[in-house]
């Protein structure tokens, strides 16, 4: 019988060829898309089915052909993992933006991108490539041990997009207009002064002198660039044209009650602003009530310590509140856990309305307690010569006595708490996410006019939803007062 090695050799080259077409087929299909280039951008599409040993993907890039990584640069690393619980959001550092199914890419908390393991196809904006310079780009799928799982196959791209800057919009009519107001500013003050003179009130001159400034100043910088932000309201100014806008009559009112998410976002603001304001007021004045009655001692270092949160600046509070709530934070190490408090919208929604309750609380606690000081103490004696309670006397006297103030503080904390835009802006800046363009789980009315004004570049619609507030605010602060009847007891 013939030796049969021949055979068994072709069957060895066979087997020898098995991984590398399994290799071959694992080579990253790039696609690099003209069209949509930007000034320093490359954009690029991947498709890919991921191997069970790949974990990641990294871009690299280079001036000139590389078959090998150290070759070249890396530019950017996008994560293959679950992205159930993740959100799709912009990237803070305009670097890495991608897409993954045609809306933005998710986002693990260190903002890396993540796509699903079966996503098949992704996309990236890549920033930062040389204009008019030919460039390759290479997409190599990685291991967990950081070495490549597949072979990679570089391609070349070019950016000739110019950088396109905005003229320099004209400004002669804001300076004018500016002017004007000035003019006018002065020309009141000067009309006001001739009256006093033909009225025999000559020693009035001093008066006007040390009044200009402060009127000017208000003119310029209070009054003007309200009635210069209810203007832009009724225009279609944005980033691209600010300055050489146009008219827009109610259009930008129309858009704003068209917004996606605008009831949503609506309730929460109101669920926001009364729970904070009801916290205030109440644990405000039980923790002053407390302090004022008479025997309690060290009233003075328990005023001091409680004011503190109110004394150390609002933004490193927060921030510091932000680390504390984070999975590897002060809080989870006492409670021995890794919850991630602002994952979930509802857990995101209680963790800034506890941390803007706990803000809040030292300001209402020193202004009440002035006014509690300021009740005569007489009243409280004869009551406890009748036999009344302490609860007694705190519904039938202190309330009563203290409506001239709570009336008025609670409103301005309404109104503060209504427009409080640090406190949720630094914890999760409206996160988490909840659908594309909409605001997020987080976001309130305030944030999201932010977010409008200076992500979108919407300058006019934002204006237009700053006229809304400001008309609502008044609205409910008029209500308010009104029924409250403190205007009748000022009198």
């Amino acid at each position: 019988m013939p030796p049969r090695r021949p055979q068994l050799a072709g069957c060895a080259w066979l087997l020898a060829l098995v991984p590398l077409t399994a290799l071959a087929d694992a080579v990253p299909e790039v696609t690099v898309d003209a069209a949509k280039q930007e000034y320093r951008r490359i954009h690029v599409d991947v498709r890919h089915a991921a191997g069970p040993e790949t974990t990641a993907y990294e871009v690299w890039f280079s001036d000139r052909p590389f078959r090998s990584t150290p070759d070249a640069e890396l530019h950017s690393t996008v994560l293959i993992g679950d992205v159930s619980g993740l959100a799709r959001t912009a990237p803070a550092f305009d670097t890495q933006d991608c897409w993954s199914g045609g809306l933005p890419i998710h986002r693990n908390a260190d903002d890396l991108p993540v796509v699903a393991r079966d996503a098949g196809a992704w996309s990236c904006s890549l920033s930062g490539m040389t204009p008019g310079a030919d460039q390759w780009i290479a997409v190599v799928p990685v291991g967990a041990n950081g070495r490549s799982t597949a072979s990679f196959e570089p391609v070349m791209a070019r950016t000739d997009v110019a950088d396109e800057r905005t003229p320099e919009p004209d400004t002669l009519h804001i300076t004018v207009t500016l002017a004007a107001v000035v003019l006018a500013a002065v020309a009141l003050l000067s009309y006001l002064r001739f009256r006093d003179v033909r009225g025999g009130r000559a020693g009035t001159r001093h008066a006007y002198v040390y009044v200009a400034p402060a009127l000017i100043g208000l003119t310029a910088l209070t009054f003007y660039p309200i009635a210069y932000g209810v203007w832009l309201a009724f225009t279609d100014a944005s980033q691209s044209h600010l300055g050489q806008e146009n008219w827009n009559g109610i259009g930008n009112f129309v858009t704003v009650a068209a917004s996606p998410g605008i009831l949503r976002v609506g309730a929460f603001t109101m669920i926001w602003t009364f729970t904070n304001v009801a916290a205030h007021v109440g644990i405000g004045l039980l923790l002053a009530y407390t302090l004022t009655r008479p025997g309690i001692r060290g009233s003075t270092l328990y005023r001091t310590v409680l004011l503190l949160p109110w004394a150390i600046p609002g933004y490193i509070s927060v921030l510091a509140w932000n680390g504390m709530l984070q999975p590897d934070g002060l809080l989870n190490a006492i409670l021995g856990t890794a919850i991630d408090f602002t994952a979930t919208p509802n857990a995101a929604r209680a963790s800034v309305i506890l941390v803007n309750i706990w803000l809040g609380i030292p300001f209402m606690m020193m202004a009440l307690s002035g006014a509690l000081q300021g009740i005569p103490t007489d009243m409280f004696e004869a009551a406890e010569l009748e036999g009344a309670s302490r609860w007694d006397q705190f519904v039938r006297l202190t309330l009563p006595n203290l409506k001239g103030t709570l009336v008025p503080i609670s409103l301005l904390g309404f109104i503060w708490t209504f427009n409080t835009f640090n406190t949720i802006y630094l914890m999760t800046r409206g996160n988490p996410y909840v659908g594309f363009g909409e605001p997020g789980a987080t976001d309130t009315l305030i944030t999201y006019v932010f977010s409008v004004a200076f992500d979108y570049g919407q300058y006019g619609v934002a204006a237009a939803w700053s006229v809304a507030l400001f008309l609502l605010l008044v609205g409910i602060s008029y209500v308010y007062v009104k029924r409250s009847g403190v205007m009748e007891l000022a009198r």
